[in-house]
């Protein structure tokens, strides 16, 4: 189930990268805003939408607030008086790719049976996103990483996060982050599998790609 929903969301994600392939640079993408309920049953969601209980999203954190601020901060930056370089000679997409890798700057991730077995996991898109976040990708395990990325806890890479107290999380932490453009709480995005795991035996690493 959890892999056949990231791979649905890389898909979406796939689309939109190839309707704006002369323009990615350009393009920022937002959490779906779902208010009526016909919008919720579309996409899957079984919860109540917004219109049914009589609410909007929140100010301070909703998908809109959230990308006005982001907005508002590349407004600032590109318009900055302080900077030298003539406004006519500035590029946005610049101040863009800049305010984008400060979200996961400083985290080196390492991915755990996210991707098939028969890729390269650098042309993945869960991948290619988590640096553009500022995150440093790698495939092997070791001191310097931060968090492991993993859709199931028993592989030996997500035990190996457990045991040496690094984050173990699942990739819609990575998704998250992108949207709403600000690290999200690692906390939120637990990998199935970790409690009843413990004990049994361990999944395979994908010898390929893993």
């Amino acid at each position: 189930m959890w892999f056949s929903e990231l791979t649905v969301s890389q898909s979406f994600l796939m689309t939109l990268n190839m309707v704006w392939q002369k323009h990615k640079e350009n393009l920022i993408l937002m959490e779906r805003y779902h208010y009526f309920a016909a919008s919720c049953r579309q996409f899957g969601f079984s919860n109540q939408s917004l219109s049914e209980m009589m609410q909007d999203e929140r100010e301070s954190d909703g998908a809109l607030a959230t990308i006005l601020n982001v907005l508002k901060r590349i407004h600032t930056i590109f318009f900055d008086s302080g900077v030298e370089t003539a406004l006519s000679s500035r590029d946005v997409r610049q101040v863009i790719k800049r305010v984008r890798q400060e979200v996961l700057q400083g985290c080196k991730l390492v991915f755990s049976r996210v991707f098939p077995s028969d890729c390269h996991p650098q042309d993945q898109i869960m991948w290619k996103m988590a640096e553009q976040l500022g995150a440093v990708c790698c495939s092997e395990v070791d001191p310097s990483v931060t968090h492991v990325v993993a859709v199931h806890a028993g592989t030996e890479k997500a035990r190996w996060a457990a045991v040496n107290k690094k984050f173990l999380l699942h990739p819609r932490w990575i998704e998250a982050c992108n949207y709403r453009w600000h690290r999200q709480p690692e906390e939120d995005f637990p990998v199935p599998g970790l409690k009843e795991d413990k004990g049994k035996e361990k999944v395979t690493e994908d010898a390929t790609c893993n």
